[in-house]
């Protein structure tokens, strides 16, 4: 395979707009470029025939020893594990006639998997916001290369708060739409 039959695509996943990643991966298969690997903000594709495929993406810490099982049970089901990073699981299938397939069939199994989102981001608020605060009223550094990482803190922050509510918001609205079925 030659090089015009490979190509990296820098692209930012937001954790709560999974449901867009996958729908931008299956338009890049349906044009002819199959994922070969995830690598953070970084696609690796490989130009092939164009085929109608459904991707999925699974947030998992599987234990060593889980993994095998985890994947398997994927397998198993009929997906193809592409590769994962950070956490992140990407599966691919054909697609069907009917619905796409989905990985997560009910609500609680989708929760669950913002939830263990929402602890990582609780985590690493946590690390950004410690320092923040334990050096508020430090005037040892009053400027230059002090005040940009005091900024990239304050905006990394922010962003992590951001994307607590994002994904908070998301959990209610899986559970707002569950009892919508479960009333029906």
């Amino acid at each position: 395979m030659n090089a015009k039959d490979r190509k990296t695509v820098l692209r930012v996943h937001w954790a709560w707009n999974n449901e867009k990643e996958e729908s931008w991966l299956a338009r890049m298969a349906r044009d002819g470029w199959h994922l070969t690997a995830p690598r953070g903000f970084f696609y690796r594709f490989e130009k092939g025939e164009p085929a109608d495929v459904v991707y999925r993406m699974d947030y998992q810490s599987p234990g060593k020893f889980e993994r095998k099982d985890y994947l398997g049970l994927f397998k198993d089901a009929g997906w193809e594990h592409i590769g994962e990073f950070s956490n992140w699981y990407y599966f691919r299938t054909k697609a069907g006639d009917g619905p796409a397939p989905e990985i997560h069939t009910d609500p609680e199994s989708k929760i669950a998997m913002y939830r263990r989102l929402l602890g990582l981001l609780a985590i690493i608020t946590v690390v950004v916001w410690a320092p923040l605060v334990t050096s508020i009223g430090d005037h040892r550094h009053p400027h230059g290369l002090w005040h940009t990482i005091r900024g990239i803190q304050v905006a990394a922050l922010f962003l992590m708060v951001y994307a607590v509510v994002r994904i908070a918001l998301k959990i209610g609205r899986i559970k707002k739409n569950r009892r919508q079925q479960e009333s029906k």
